[in-house]
Parts: C-alpha cells; sequence; structure tokens
C-alpha cells in the first residue's frame, strides 16, 4: 500500500473524527423529522401554549446517569427526553426553566427525588434504584410530578408535557359541570360483589380541568365553561330545565346518549334494556334518536372469541371506526385513527328543525338498524348476521347541532317542594327566563359505553401505581371534544401527533371481502348438517336399547349414508373456513417475495448504475 492511499485514509478518519466532535458540540438537539405526520418535531398546538405561557413554570428533571450505564436503550431515551426541554425552554420566551438533576446512588438528591413523590425503579448497574421523571411547579407553588417517564409511551411525550406545563401556567382550570347516570366514578358491582374503579375516561379529563358534579335537583347551572352529560336517565325536569337555559345561554354542551347501556344492563342478575335519552330536549334542539334501536355494521364490526379457545365471530354491534368514519373537517376528529363503539344508537335531523345537525361519526353503508332488545338473550353475536340485510345507508353516531334553538318548556314546569318544617309539600311553577338563542353549541355522540375502559385502554400496575395504556382514541375523543367546547383547542393538534398504529387496511379489507364471499355458503352448509343431524337422530331413536337389530337393512344403510354425508358436510366447511385466509396467504406471500427478492435486486442495480456512473466521470 503506498504513502498516498496511507495519506488519504488517515485524513478521512481525522475528518471524520472532527465532524462527529463538531457535530456533537455545535448540532446537539438538532433533528431532521422524516417520520410520518412529523412524529419528532414541535406541534403548532405546542409552540403555541409556550409562547402564550400565563405564568413562570420550573421542571427539575430527575434521571440516573450512573445507574443506568448499563441500560443504552433507556439512556437514549433519557436523552431525547432531555433534549425536548431544552426546546420547550428556548421557546417559552423565558417562561419554563429546566434544571437537569443528576441522582448518584445513595445520594441526598435521591432522597429528595422520593419525597418529591419519583418512582424509583430496581435494575441499575450495581442493582441500584433508577429514577426517572419530574417535578414541574408554578409561582404560586403549585405541583405536578411524573413519578416515573415510561418509555413505551413515547407517542404521548409531547402531548404530555405540553399538558402538564400549560395546567401549571393557567392561574385557572376550565371548570367542567358533569352529570352521568352510569357509575363513572366507580361503584359497586352486584354481579361481582366487588367495587368497580373509576372509569379511566374520567382521569383523562381529570388532570387538566376542574370538574363540579351537577345533582339531579340542580336549579341552574352556573360558572361552568362546558356540560358534560353521561348517559342520562330519567332525568328531573328541574335539571332539563337547567339544561335547556344554560344551553339557550350559550352554555356549550356535550352528551352522551345510548339505546343499550351496556356497563348498566345487568340488573339484579338478569340482562335488561338500560337506555338514556333526553327527548324533550332533544326536540327543540331539533334531533331524532330512536332509543329502540342500535346500529349493526358488517365493515366496521370486529372479530370476538366466544370464551376460551373459542371460535372467532364478527359482532355487528361492536364497531371500530377508523379516519373514514369521522369528519375530517372537524377539529375534534383531528389526528384520531380508531374509535370503538358498542351497542350504538342512530341519530339525524328532526324534521322541520330550525338548527344546523352536521354528522361527525358515521357508520358505513353495510348497516342497518336492529331491535335493541335482542342485546338481553345475545349469547351468540354470530346470530345477528341471520337477518341482517344491508340498507346501504350511513347512519349518523355523533354529531354537532348549532343555529336557532327555542326552549323546550316555553310554559315553565310545575315542581314538587318540600316544606321547611317537613310537613308536606308544595307545588311550584319554574318559569324559563331564556325563552330562544340564536346559535345554540350541541355535541351529541349516541353511545355511553364508548367511555368505558374495555373498549379502549388497558390499566396495569406498575410497582403500585396504575398505568393506563390506551389501544384506541375513545380517550382523545373526548378529551379533543371537552377541550373545543371549552376553548382548549390547542391541545387537540399535540395529541394528534406521534401515532405508531399502522393497521393492516389492505389486510382487513380481503378478510371481510372473503367472508361476505363465503358466508352464503357456510349458512347452507351448516343448515345442510342440522337437516342431516336430525334425520341421524331420528333413525337412533328408533333403535331398541342400542340394538342395531331392530332396524331394518335400508334403514342401516340410510344411517351409514346419513353419518357419510355428515362428515363430507363437515370437511366442507373445514375447507369453506381455510379458503377465507387464502387470500391473505397470497397477500402475505407476495409480499415476503417483494421483501426478499425484488428489494435487493433494486438496491443492487441503483449501486451498479452508481457505480457505472462514476466509472464513466473518472474516465471522461
Amino acid at each position: 500500500m503506498n504513502s498516498s492511499i496511507i495519506l488519504k485514509l488517515v485524513s478521512a478518519f481525522v475528518a471524520l473524527f472532527l465532524i462527529i466532535l463538531l457535530s456533537s458540540n455545535l448540532l446537539s438537539g438538532v433533528r431532521l423529522d422524516l417520520s410520518e405526520g412529523g412524529l419528532y418535531s414541535l406541534s403548532d398546538g405546542t409552540e403555541s401554549i409556550l409562547e402564550n405561557l400565563e405564568s413562570d413554570v420550573t421542571i427539575d428533571y430527575y434521571f440516573s446517569e450512573q445507574a443506568t450505564s448499563q441500560l443504552p436503550a433507556l439512556r437514549t431515551y433519557a436523552k431525547r427526553v432531555e433534549e425536548l426541554l431544552t426546546e420547550y425552554e428556548s421557546k417559552s420566551n423565558g417562561k419554563l426553566s429546566i434544571n437537569k438533576i443528576d441522582l448518584a446512588p445513595f445520594s441526598e438528591q435521591e432522597d429528595e427525588a422520593a419525597l418529591a413523590g419519583l418512582q424509583s425503579v430496581p435494575g441499575g448497574a450495581r442493582g441500584d434504584e433508577i429514577y426517572f421523571g419530574l417535578v414541574a411547579k408554578n409561582a404560586a407553588g403549585r405541583e405536578e410530578v411524573v413519578p416515573f417517564i415510561q418509555p413505551d409511551k413515547e407517542a404521548f411525550l409531547e402531548y404530555d408535557l405540553t399538558r402538564l406545563i400549560s395546567a401549571l401556567s393557567r392561574e385557572t382550570l376550565p371548570k367542567i359541570g358533569i352529570y352521568s347516570g352510569a357509575d363513572i366514578r366507580g361503584g359497586f358491582d352486584v354481579m361481582s360483589r366487588q367495587q368497580t374503579p373509576e372509569w379511566a375516561a374520567l382521569q383523562f379529563i381529570n388532570d387538566n380541568f376542574d370538574l363540579e358534579w351537577i345533582e339531579d335537583d340542580a336549579d341552574a347551572i352556573e360558572g361552568v365553561d362546558m356540560l358534560l352529560l353521561i348517559a342520562p336517565q330519567d332525568l328531573s325536569q328541574r335539571l332539563q330545565l337547567a339544561i335547556d337555559q344554560y344551553a339557550l345561554s350559550g352554555g356549550k354542551v356535550m352528551v352522551f346518549v345510548d339505546p343499550y347501556i351496556e356497563t348498566m344492563a345487568m340488573m339484579n342478575g338478569m340482562a335488561t334494556v338500560q337506555s338514556s335519552n333526553i327527548s324533550a330536549l332533544f326536540e327543540s334542539w331539533g334531533v331524532a334518536f330512536d332509543e329502540s334501536q342500535f346500529i349493526t355494521d358488517f365493515e366496521n364490526s370486529m372479530v370476538v372469541s366466544l370464551g376460551q379457545g373459542g371460535q372467532p365471530t364478527r359482532h355487528l354491534g361492536l364497531l371500530s371506526l377508523g379516519p373514514n368514519a369521522l369528519s375530517q373537517d372537524d377539529v375534534v376528529m383531528f389526528g384520531l385513527e380508531s374509535i370503538n363503539l358498542s351497542s350504538v344508537g342512530a341519530m339525524s335531523a328532526a324534521e322541520g328543525a330550525s338548527t344546523v345537525f352536521t354528522p361527525v361519526i358515521q357508520s358505513s353503508a353495510q348497516s342497518a338498524l336492529a331491535d335493541v332488545n335482542v342485546l338481553t338473550t345475545l349469547n351468540d353475536p354470530s346470530t345477528l348476521m341471520n337477518d341482517f340485510v344491508p340498507t346501504e345507508q350511513r347512519y349518523t353516531i355523533a354529531a354537532r347541532v348549532g343555529g336557532p334553538a327555542e326552549s323546550a318548556f316555553p310554559d315553565g314546569i310545575t315542581v314538587s317542594e318540600e316544606l321547611a318544617d317537613g310537613e308536606g309539600s308544595v307545588d311550584l311553577k319554574l318559569e324559563p327566563s331564556v325563552l330562544s338563542s340564536e346559535n345554540v353549541n350541541i355535541m351529541i355522540v349516541a353511545d355511553s359505553d364508548v367511555l368505558s375502559d374495555r373498549l379502549w385502554v388497558q390499566v396495569q400496575n406498575f410497582f403500585g401505581q396504575q398505568i393506563i395504556s390506551p389501544w384506541a382514541d375513545n380517550g382523545s375523543l373526548l378529551l379533543n371534544s371537552v377541550e373545543n367546547l371549552s376553548g382548549q383547542s390547542e391541545l387537540i393538534s399535540i395529541r394528534g401527533q406521534g401515532r405508531y398504529s399502522r393497521p393492516f387496511e389492505r389486510v382487513e379489507a380481503l378478510q371481510r371481502d372473503a367472508e361476505e364471499r363465503f358466508l352464503a355458503q357456510q349458512e347452507a352448509l351448516e343448515a345442510q348438517l342440522i337437516a342431516t343431524e336430525e334425520q341421524m337422530f331420528e333413525l337412533e331413536q328408533m333403535r331398541d336399547g342400542g340394538d342395531v337389530v331392530s332396524l331394518t337393512e335400508e334403514q342401516n344403510k340410510a344411517l351409514l349414508r346419513f353419518q357419510e354425508e355428515k362428515l363430507k358436510i363437515r370437511k366442507q366447511l373445514r375447507d369453506v373456513q381455510h379458503q377465507l385466509d387464502q387470500d391473505i396467504d397470497a397477500l402475505g406471500t407476495k409480499l415476503k417475495l417483494i421483501n426478499i427478492f425484488l428489494v435487493p435486486v433494486l438496491i443492487c442495480f441503483f449501486a451498479l448504475m452508481l457505480g457505472f456512473r462514476q466509472r464513466r466521470i473518472a474516465n471522461a
């Protein structure tokens, strides 16, 4: 090897070393975000909030550098958090201060971190405790603690940090009035005889809002930024008048109604229809809602398993809605990818309504309405397919209602009031103070089970702390709506980022098409099998104590023929089941061939072309 080549190699090595050294110092925190949707860039909502902070916020960021020396993945993520906090600080106009604290094992700072509420995790280099959290404080002394920053929640990192900073910077939190006919605050399960926990959806909004619970005997609703009604049932006329007046006075209202409240369906060990409706108010708002029917939707239906090891079955009343079902023009739907619902109602604009009815969530065209009473005895969801005939109509599941409206109680209401001495009661006439409005602001969702934990969240215990891990966007739907209606819409664009879910939409479409093609064939074979088994049963009954001689030779031949036919039909059914997966398997094979052969061939081709081009330039 001649000296010129050695000199070139040494020069290249020195140049590379200098580039790495300079970039690590001069370009610290600089990132090129090539991910879909700008996964690692600050959103406009975050920048807007940081530029308009009302008061100073200080964040103490704790991380155990020494204890994590053998955990490179965690250290990389910690560096990502540190860089993000530095970027926050640079864009806050001096309102945000970040202090990084390196926690050495057995140090006084470790004790201070534990006293501040941080959660330690064993697993350090020498069995030391690892701290990875932060404590945020505002000028008034109010404090927020993140006990341990979960690496598997990186998708929500920006939203969580911005929400925390925004909440501490505001002088007062937005106030949300809540009325619920369901036990969203937890209660007692009669069947299991155990206490039920608070719904995760309530915890989601509890962090960022001041919640005020509305009682059924409320005369007026005042001092709240918006009103949230969840599964309202048998509301008193007094409360209905209060809601009516709040909406007509410019108050913003969000309502979750339901033709079948599954969380309250079991009463005394038996399933009963528990529905929610506020028909008088809906009529004045120009909304038609039939609580006796629910939506069945083949295209958006989910596949469930019946018991342990049970056959997967499509449930037409259990829906998973993707972006195609959501109005992309509505800010509340921003960034939502999957919303799961169950036993959903259908709404429409009432005939002659003065209000403007705008759908924001709709079913697919492969939908129909079914009687809600079938849900009380539904043991096998596949039976919903029996009489299912799509109407080719998209039913509205959620909608905004705006425009002019009149009071539902123009003549007032009469209520019974207990006398102060407890002796009897007296009737009082309550008159509305507002009879009409030029523009009401109401959002309605025809399902309350959408907020129940089972449809969108997994709750895990992490060293004694409850960790909520969403697997659908139901909680984001509620948060987006509350933030929008209460005037905190900047956070919507932040939570819309960081979505890592990439469903196999092509595979799901192939599976639905295959099911449609083979469903009729499968039903015919099953009916034929049932008829054959009935004929076999009739012949078996003719036997006297199992004595085959009691059957004639012709009957014995018929029995054998039916047994062979039964085996043949069962084989055909198995073939149909296998055919359901053939298209999906073919697609998988095609993708494997592309990844294994085509992609490397293309890379080699471009490499050869590049080498050929460079050789031509060198020879020119």
